[in-house]
């Protein structure tokens, strides 16, 4: 057997590993540190609201919070990679 072979399975994750980092960081520089409301807003011409204070998630304010799209990302990574080691792709 040769090195791809026996490595065939980790060589999938990796490319698909490497695809999901480029589609996470696509996303951020497509959205960026502006919320939902605030392109729609802009979008449709209408004068940006207050910020609303209530809206947390577990502390942190979900919209463009560069350390939320890590935590998230390291979750999925951690998920990945146990899926990996259970199923032994």
């Amino acid at each position: 057997m040769s090195i791809v072979e026996e490595r065939k399975g980790l060589i999938i994750f990796g490319a698909i590993l490497i695809v999901v980092l480029i589609a996470a960081l696509a996303a951020y520089l497509m959205t960026g540190r502006m919320g939902i409301e605030d392109r729609f807003a802009t979008a449709v011409g209408l004068p940006p609201g207050e910020e609303e204070g209530g809206e947390t998630f577990f502390g942190f304010s979900a919209e463009g919070d560069p350390v939320l799209y890590v935590i998230v990302l390291g979750i999925l990574i951690v998920g990945c990679y146990a899926a990996y080691r259970h199923f032994r792709i």
